[in-house]
């Protein structure tokens, strides 16, 4: 019989392995029709070291933004952090499309999490200078809290006709569940299985800047819900040099809809296809 010591090392790694297999394989299957939770990385907390992943983005084929996206934690929090997103212009400007599309200046969406994968909060900035080549000079700020399984959105537009403040419709946040926000790719998605089907609240700063509603007092665009439907099949997408097996996931909105590859070994997210009109379709493929 082995040592005492040796046999309560094998008991723990034993709950430690069935723990993981419940809350990776179990758990979503009885949570079922409830959106995955906010997943954050123990390697994103290691050390308090705050990985960046690169993004390219492609409009037209052409690679049109920088994309960073990252984890942070809140200050003076120990179990809260933010997701973040931001998006800026190249600065090599061969690499700059034509801009009868969109001049966007910047772009950042932030979501607060606590640790167990709830939504706290969320807020975002857009920065427009132009579109389809017209100067659209437009900022718009966007925050808001969880509360009772509420968002409470407020929205501060800052364009040619002055400063003005919107307070959006609440939106149903799930518990342990999340908001869908097309550009704000998250890092991995967990618990996912062929066939898995759910619904959650989406959300779209750019559509809401985009809308002409805003210009207008009112907010008719950007705010909603998806259904989300992993899909049967198992593709292998070439990623870094290699083939990697990835779930897809397709969102269906009114506004949107997006496809998102994730590795099935350790649900990394490796792209997001993101198409909310005909000419308006965002590619983004992460690049580490």
């Amino acid at each position: 019989m082995p040592p005492r010591l040796i046999s309560v090392m094998i008991v723990m790694l034993f709950i430690v392995a069935n723990t993981s297999l419940f809350y990776t394989e179990i758990l979503p299957r009885i949570r079922s029709g409830l959106p995955p939770s906010f997943n954050v990385d123990l390697a994103d907390e290691a050390g308090n070291l705050r990985p960046v992943v690169n993004w390219k983005v492609l409009v037209r084929g052409e690679e049109f933004l920088k994309l960073r996206t990252g984890v942070t934690l809140v200050d003076n929090q120990e179990d809260e952090f933010w997701l973040w997103a931001e998006y800026s212009q190249p600065t090599n400007a061969g690499l700059k499309p034509a801009r009868d599309f969109l001049g966007l200046k910047l772009m950042r969406n932030e979501f607060r999490v606590h640790r167990d994968g709830d939504m706290l909060g969320l807020q975002a900035k857009v920065q427009i200078e132009s579109l389809r080549g017209v100067d659209f000079p437009l900022t718009l700020e966007i925050s808001g809290e969880v509360s009772n399984g509420l968002l409470r959105p407020e929205v501060k537009v800052d364009s040619r006709l002055g400063e003005r403040t919107f307070k959006l419709e609440s939106m149903d946040v799930p518990v342990s569940g999340s908001v869908f926000q097309p550009f704000l790719p998250v890092h991995r998605i967990l618990g996912l299985y062929p066939g898995r089907t759910w619904k959650q609240p989406f959300f779209d700063p750019l559509s809401l800047a985009f809308s002409s509603g805003v210009a207008q007092g009112g907010l008719d665009q950007g705010t909603g819900s998806v259904i989300a439907k992993v899909r049967n099949d198992i593709v292998d997408v070439m990623w870094g040099g290699k083939k990697i097996p990835c779930i897809i996931i397709d969102y269906t909105g009114s506004d949107l809809e997006s496809t998102v590859w994730v590795g099935v070994q350790n649900g990394m997210v490796i792209r997001q296809k993101n198409r909310l009109s005909e000419s308006m379709e965002w590619d983004l493929i992460r690049l580490n």
